[in-house]
C-alpha cells in the first residue's frame, strides 16, 4: 500500500493530536469556552474513557454556559472540562489557552495550546491581517 505504517494510528488519535495554528485562531472566535488557565489536577474514569482536567483560570474570556465559577479563595475562577482517557492529560506547569464546546451539558476541551505560542501565533496573525476575530491576548 501507498500508506505509511503508522497511519492507522494516528487516525486513531487524531481527537488527541495538537491543533494547527488554523485551529488555534478559529477556536478563539467560535468555542463556547476561551480561558487561560493551568492544569490543577486531572480525574480518569476508563469506565466512561474520560478524563476530567480540573483547571485554575487566570483569565476567563468566553463563557457561554457556567462552566467556570469564582474560586473561593478569590484570585481567579475554577472548573473542570472533559477529555478523552487516550489522550493522556496530565497536570502539568505552565499556562494554556483552553478552548471547548459543550455537549450535552458538559464541557468538552478543543484546542489547548501553551498560552505563549498562542500570543506568539496570534500577533503574527495580527501582523498579517489574518486574524478571524479580535480578542485580548495579555
Amino acid at each position: 500500500t501507498g500508506r505509511p505504517a503508522g497511519s492507522d494510528l494516528q487516525a486513531l488519535s487524531a481527537p488527541c493530536r495538537p491543533c494547527g495554528d488554523a485551529e488555534v485562531l478559529l477556536a478563539v472566535c467560535t468555542s463556547d469556552f476561551v480561558v487561560r488557565g493551568s492544569i490543577q489536577n486531572v480525574t480518569h474514569a476508563p469506565e466512561q474513557q474520560e478524563s476530567t482536567i480540573h483547571l485554575h483560570v487566570s483569565r476567563l474570556y468566553r463563557q457561554k454556559s457556567k462552566v467556570f465559577w469564582p474560586a473561593p479563595e478569590g484570585g481567579g475562577w475554577r472548573g473542570r472540562v472533559l477529555t478523552l482517557l487516550e489522550c493522556g492529560v496530565r497536570p502539568g506547569r505552565g499556562d494554556f489557552l483552553f478552548t471547548g464546546h459543550m455537549r450535552f451539558g458538559e464541557a468538552r476541551l478543543g484546542c489547548a495550546p501553551r498560552f505563549r505560542d498562542f500570543q506568539r501565533l496570534y500577533r503574527d496573525a495580527e501582523e498579517r491581517g489574518l486574524n478571524p476575530c479580535e480578542m485580548g491576548t495579555e
